[in-house]
């Protein structure tokens, strides 16, 4: 027969397993909701949270906009996370935004800690990884090894020699108390975001995969300054790959000459690397830069010409030609108006 001690502690027993299950309840459905996807149509477009906003209010802003599919999951997000009254007025992007949990934590965090940074096309992650610190006060280091870190590149769906390529350059409004991660996430999210909506398509058409892709239009993002020429320089290469042709892209040889671009020699033409396309035929092993949505789309819906090759002009266009000797002239052509 059990004493009155010994059920008194089988009790304690059963309460306190009660509430271990109850309160893992509670954090899984927490997590739950605030793990949950929006899909936004737009995340270019600019959202605009009025002064006395309500987690209500926004909610039947974001559905307007297609961004939720359940606005009660945003309104019980910000209730669990006893952000009713700190939901802040203002303009906002949803660039890189995935979960419910990133957006209520952008909008309910104090407006100095909301930073805007720019990040440009063209820029290496290098570059890249120069701005956030300069804005955010990030690690340089921590911030670029994680960009080459299998591991954290497979869990945001890359494979790639690195995340150069996929760190969309694009205007975001970043928080300080972001970690590299965060960015990093935002970043990639972006482009994937893109990529889906706007490439895609046009990829699987060509039968080029995401990498390839990438690759291709950081070459012509390097190479234009205009974005109305970026279609005829994809023709270029597009023809040099059906042709099994070298590309001979100059960005390839500024990519793995060390230091700031600069005036290209002979020498480096020779460099020893699987990214110098005057030595490898096909495309490098991955992107030199972060290529903005022009380059993409240039580089899966290429102009339809009989071009092989181009030089730049000395003003920021280039001359585009069929034949060696057509080039050789064209290239003869630059110097001497360049003497004059």
């Amino acid at each position: 027969m059990k004493t009155i001690f010994q059920r008194y502690h089988q009790l304690i027993k059963i309460i306190l397993s009660s509430v271990v299950v109850l309160l893992i309840g509670i954090v899984s459905f927490i997590v739950i909701v605030l793990s949950t996807d929006i899909h936004c149509k737009d995340t270019s477009k600019v959202i605009t949270i009025p002064n006395g906003a309500t987690a209500y209010s926004v909610s039947k802003l974001l559905e307007t906009e297609s961004c939720l599919v359940f606005p009660s999951i945003f309104v019980t997000a910000v209730k669990l996370t006893f952000n009713e009254r700190n939901i802040k007025a203002g303009r906002y992007t949803l660039k890189g935004i995935r979960t419910i949990g990133e957006l209520v934590r952008m909008i309910t965090s104090p407006t100095a800690k909301r930073i805007r940074v720019t990040i440009l096309e063209g820029w290496t992650i290098e570059d890249i990884a120069d701005e956030l610190s300069f804005k955010l006060n990030i690690d340089t280091y921590h911030f670029t090894q994680l960009c080459k870190d299998y591991n954290f590149m497979h869990s945001l769906g890359i494979n790639a020699p690195s995340l150069e390529g996929f760190l969309f350059p694009d205007t975001y409004i970043l928080l300080s108390s972001y970690t590299e991660e965060d960015i990093i996430e935002l970043l990639v999210n972006q482009f994937n975001y893109n990529y889906k909506n706007q490439i895609e398509k046009l990829a699987k058409q060509i039968h080029l995969n995401k990498l390839e892709v990438s690759t291709l239009a950081s070459i012509i993002q390097g190479e234009a300054i205009y974005d109305y020429e970026m279609s005829k320089i994809s023709s270029v290469y597009h023809n040099r790959l059906k042709k099994n042709m070298p590309l001979q892209a100059d960005p390839t040889i500024q990519y793995i000459t060390p230091g700031k671009n600069r005036r290209l020699y002979h020498k480096d033409l020779k460099t020893n690397s699987p990214y110098n396309t005057y030595k490898h035929k096909g495309l490098p092993p991955g992107p030199i830069n972060n290529s903005g949505i022009s380059a993409l789309l240039a580089a899966v819906n290429p102009d339809t010409t009989p071009y092989l090759y181009f030089v730049a002009d000395g003003n920021g266009r280039h001359i585009f030609s069929k034949t060696n000797a057509e080039h050789n002239q064209a290239k003869y052509n630059v110097k001497k108006n360049r003497r004059k």
